[in-house]
């Protein structure tokens, strides 16, 4: 059950770093992929099953198979706009989805979106790779996309997302560009934990200060989200880092996000 009180955000998880959020003047989703095959890449029955909502727009981290190859489908099913990098642009007009659809995205841009909702699209890199993977500079041909190694990663967004006077941060991958994230301060850190790497621990506490960190990213993500399994990285994290406050998502249930839970911690940083 979605709670929509007048200052109430609920999130809903649909494993991986698929988050759909609604507040009191609408709905957005960042990296919604559902169907979780390394072979198929896209099952339409799955996107039609999980993805039945109507989001005002969609943020993408980056262009890996595991994040974007089911925004043909939802594009085509409800006309939402999709910010992301360039080269994920590039593989959306590959694939036949409209420019009206399209929104190039470039870091430090700060975007006023629908329902009053304000996202900064800040420079961020992904899990193992400090400099940034290769990228699309213009269209491919489509069958170029049945092959999962050309899902490539190009350039890699966090978002900075304010609603109603709450900051919500999201990073798709455990890395981060340090030089974009020293002093960032948030309420909700969404955090993308999946097989992190040493050094990804002290990262987190020289450069993001949160209330709750949100673990996303850390799923069997190649099981389908009916034989839905975790994996051990949320726990390798809590060992590293014995004083991380977090807060656990139900796969598939609307959670509301505030207020907190009861004593919350002081920020970490």
């Amino acid at each position: 059950m979605c709670i929509r009180c007048d200052n109430s955000i609920a999130v809903r998880w649909y494993g991986l770093n698929a988050l759909e959020f609604r507040h009191r003047n609408g709905s957005f989703m960042i990296d919604p992929y559902v169907s979780r095959s390394p072979e198929k890449i896209t099952i339409p029955e799955e996107v039609e099953k999980y993805l039945v909502s109507r989001p005002d727009f969609v943020l993408m981290t980056h262009s890996h198979w595991d994040h974007l190859p089911d925004m043909p489908l939802l594009i085509r099913r409800t006309g939402t706009v999709l910010y992301a990098s360039r080269t994920a642009c590039n593989i959306m007009r590959s694939l036949g989805v409209a420019e009206k659809n399209l929104h190039e995205l470039s870091y430090g841009e700060r975007l006023e979106l629908p329902g009053g909702v304000r996202v900064t699209a800040l420079e961020s890199r992904h899990m193992g790779d400090p400099a940034g993977e290769i990228f699309y500079d213009g269209p491919q041909n489509p069958q170029t996309f049945s092959r999962l190694e050309n899902w490539r990663c190009g350039e890699v967004f966090a978002f900075l997302i304010e609603i109603d006077g709450k900051k919500l941060l999201n990073i798709g991958s455990a890395n981060l560009h340090e030089p974009t994230m020293h002093g960032m301060e948030c309420d909700i850190f969404f955090c993308g934990i999946s097989r992190w790497q040493a050094g990804f621990p002290e990262l987190l506490r020289k450069n993001i200060r949160f209330q709750w960190l949100i673990p996303t990213h850390h799923d069997e993500y190649t099981r389908p989200l009916s034989d839905f399994h975790l994996r051990n990285d949320l726990e390798r994290l809590k060992e590293a880092m014995p004083e991380l406050p977090t807060r656990e998502l139900p796969v598939l249930r609307w959670t509301e996000l505030f207020p907190v839970p009861a004593e919350p911690p002081s920020k970490q940083g």
